[in-house]
């Protein structure tokens, strides 16, 4: 039994001693496949590691080539793009640099012209309060609406001495009148005009910044004219002139003084009616001296009129007498023609039947005798009827022909 333990012990170490063994070559063996594998992995590893270098320096050459000469395709379509804009840029900074120059020198010039009108604009400012201040002075307007009052009469076509007369001396009783000018009409007639300038109130008005004033200044303005209709009907110019209608015309030698008083007061016209003046600015004016222009061409039309009706029964006898003239002439012709074919009968009847006559003979020439025709139209008669007026009434009227 003991044996048997024994040898089972044996048995058991025995076992377990060539586990032990099998176990530590085991694990040897597998330290040295271990490391076999190692070594094997890192050689492959490093051949695998090589390759791939290698292969990557490979691909990473052909893209860097690659990329190198897109990079220069690339630059170069680049260049073809971006040069025309370059030289564009040019241009424009040309351009700009240009218009630089010249906003440069404009601006000099703008502001060497803006002091040039300052200071024209300060002269007439000047001159104006000038003109004003003169206008201001009655002699002065006065001068200045005889000189508006003669352009205009000139300006209508008419002359001095022969249409107008120009400042002249009326006598009355009691004294004497000198109207600025007389317009003469036909039949002796007369028309006198007188010109007026109120212009103090008038300016003020116009320089006036306050409605207020102005208002006030306009109606003083259309007092002003209103005094003068009010003098110049009272000096009764037709009882001086008889031949003149009872009518006088105030002359205002600007629209803008006749249209200020009248949009004032509207009833300025009817106050000058009613004192038998007209109130006329130059446009109204060149309308009158036109009618006093178609007045003198109706009158010489009328003393013309006998002259005209003595030369118009002159130039019937003369066609009368022309027109018997004519007749005669015809006849006279009418009778040519009948001698010439008496002429020819006798030629035809007489002599070339003789002549034909030699021709048989044979003792005519080569020369034909050419066969003359009588004339067949006769003179034709002047048609002059008597409703036309040309012949007197009292003839007998010829009567017509024809060829």
């Amino acid at each position: 039994m003991e044996l048997a333990l024994i040898a089972i012990a044996a048995l058991v170490a025995g076992f377990a001693a060539g586990w032990w063994l099998a176990s530590r070559a085991r694990d040897q063996q597998q330290d040295q496949m271990r490391d076999a594998f190692a070594a094997l992995a890192a050689s492959t590893l490093k051949a695998s590691t090589d390759e791939f270098l290698k292969l990557a320096d490979q691909k990473i050459g052909n893209v860097h080539r690659d990329a190198a000469m897109d990079l220069g395709r690339r630059q170069q379509e680049l260049g073809s793009l971006v040069t025309p804009i370059k030289d564009a840029l040019v241009q424009v900074d040309a351009k700009l640099k240009e218009v630089e120059r010249t906003r440069i020198n404009d601006s000099a010039n703008m502001r060497s012209l803006l002091s040039v009108v300052g200071h024209t604009q300060q002269q007439l400012q000047d001159e104006t309060q000038k003109l004003v201040r003169a206008l201001r002075s009655p002699g002065v307007r006065g001068q200045w609406g005889e000189v508006q009052l003669r352009k205009v009469v000139e300006l209508a076509g008419m002359m001095e001495h022969c249409d107008f007369d120009q400042q002249p001396t009326i006598f009355r009783e009691g004294g004497r009148l000198r109207p600025d000018m007389t317009i003469n009409l036909p039949n002796g007639r007369t028309i006198v005009v007188d010109a007026k300038a109120p212009l103090e109130a008038f300016l003020d008005a116009q320089g006036a910044t306050d409605d207020g004033v102005r208002s006030g200044k306009l109606a003083d303005h259309v007092r002003q004219v209103k005094d003068h209709v009010t003098k110049l009907g009272n000096k009764a110019y037709w009882d001086a002139l008889p031949s003149s209608p009872e009518m006088v015309v105030l002359f205002l030698p600007a629209e803008a003084i006749y249209m200020a008083a009248l949009e004032r007061d509207s009833s300025l016209i009817d106050y000058g009616v009613k004192m038998n003046v007209l109130i006329a600015s130059p446009l109204t004016l060149i309308a009158l001296l036109r009618a006093a222009s178609f007045g003198w061409n109706q009158q010489r039309l009328t003393l013309n009129a006998e002259e005209i009706s003595r030369l118009g029964k002159a130039l019937h006898e003369s066609l009368a007498t022309m027109a018997e003239h004519f007749e005669d002439l015809r006849k006279r012709m009418d009778g040519t023609f009948s001698t010439f074919n008496r002429v020819v009968g006798s030629f035809e009847n007489n002599v070339l039947v003789k002549a034909r006559r030699f021709r048989e003979l044979g003792a005519g020439s080569a020369k034909e005798i050419p066969v003359i025709d009588p004339l067949e139209t006769t003179a034709r008669t002047l048609d002059v009827p008597k409703q036309r007026g040309l012949l007197d009434p009292d003839e007998d009227e010829v009567p017509s022909g024809g060829r």
